[in-house]
């Protein structure tokens, strides 16, 4: 019966409606902590195109590091049927939709003309931002595959990492733990350092740059998780 319910267009748009409202909701009434705001600035500044992730049990808290001078997002989201609630979470939210994966972001087809690739390069080429939850969407959790950096190195853009937690919060027991962020309370925002892929770049060095990138993600979200006052969460 769900399963029905659930592929349904109203259903999704309905669903999609209330999870948009429950969004704007959070971040018009937390008191946002943001931090390294300066290695965001310089990127978000030159108007042109990038890349950001963010950990997919985040989702949620998504819109509130964006403000409308920043670059037009454009949501990378799987064709799975949960994926077509966050397509219609998006619409109501005025964000763009690229439907596709986020470990197939830069395999060479990319280039000769899948319509998502196509969709992506022309984005990021419009001087849009394409917003990857890199571990989505079934893990293996707080995971960054090399797909992302493949479009980077592809594209030109940079990568801009970018992390997310509240005080206020319920967490479930889901693959990538995922939360619902409550209203009125604290939140943390911390940005990453910014990486440009050389076009030049060997397999062997985005790997190096990918862990990196990795690692810092989940320190941040650990950093902003204890600054909160809950346990951190690991990666799988």
């Amino acid at each position: 019966m769900f399963k029905r319910l659930m592929r349904s267009a109203f259903m999704q748009a309905l669903l999609g409606g209330l999870v948009a409202l429950w969004m704007t909701l959070v971040k018009y009434t937390t008191r946002w902590d943001i931090q390294h705001a300066d290695r965001a600035e310089p990127v978000i500044a030159s108007g042109e195109g990038l890349i950001a992730l963010t950990f997919h049990s985040r989702f949620l808290l998504l819109t509130s590091a964006w403000k409308k001078r920043f670059q037009h997002p454009h949501v990378l989201i799987s064709k799975s049927r949960d994926g077509a609630v966050v397509a219609w979470t998006c619409r109501w939210l005025g964000l763009s939709t690229v439907r596709g994966s986020a470990k197939n972001a830069a395999k060479t087809k990319i280039k000769g003309g899948g319509k998502a690739g196509r969709e992506i390069l022309d984005a990021i080429e419009q001087g849009g931002c394409i917003v990857i939850t890199p571990d989505g969407p079934r893990g293996p959790r707080q995971r960054v595959p090399i797909g992302p950096f493949r479009l980077a190195k592809l594209s030109g853009a940079p990568v801009l990492p970018c992390t997310f937690s509240v005080a206020n919060r319920k967490q479930f027991n889901s693959w990538d733990r995922f939360i619902l962020p409550l209203p009125f309370g604290r939140g943390k925002i911390i940005w990453g350092t910014p990486v440009q892929i050389s076009e030049t770049a060997t397999e062997a060095e985005m790997e190096t740059i990918r862990a990196q990138v990795e690692a810092d993600m989940n320190h941040a979200m650990t950093e902003a998780d204890i600054a909160l006052g809950h346990n951190p969460v690991l990666p799988a």
